[in-house]
């Protein structure tokens, strides 16, 4: 695997990090994941654009769209 190749994590994993850090203000700080000022909690996107963008980490039902859009690029 190349640094710039996506890793893409299962569904279940995805909500099990989410809900973690729903409720662990401390992960969400190492992080760097906020609060949705809207829903006040941590959303699927949030989490998506911080982890996309750091790390390259992205739930695998994206897969598709993710592909497809970098195929097309």
């Amino acid at each position: 695997m190349h640094y710039d190749e996506p890793t893409y994590l299962s569904t279940a994993t995805w909500a099990d990090l989410l809900f973690r850090l729903s409720i662990k203000d401390e992960l969400r700080q190492r992080l760097g994941v906020k609060l949705c000022p809207f829903s006040g909690q941590v959303e699927e996107y949030m989490v998506a654009d911080q982890l996309g963008g750091m790390l390259n980490i992205w739930p695998a039902k994206w897969r598709g769209i993710i592909e497809a859009e970098t195929a097309t690029a």
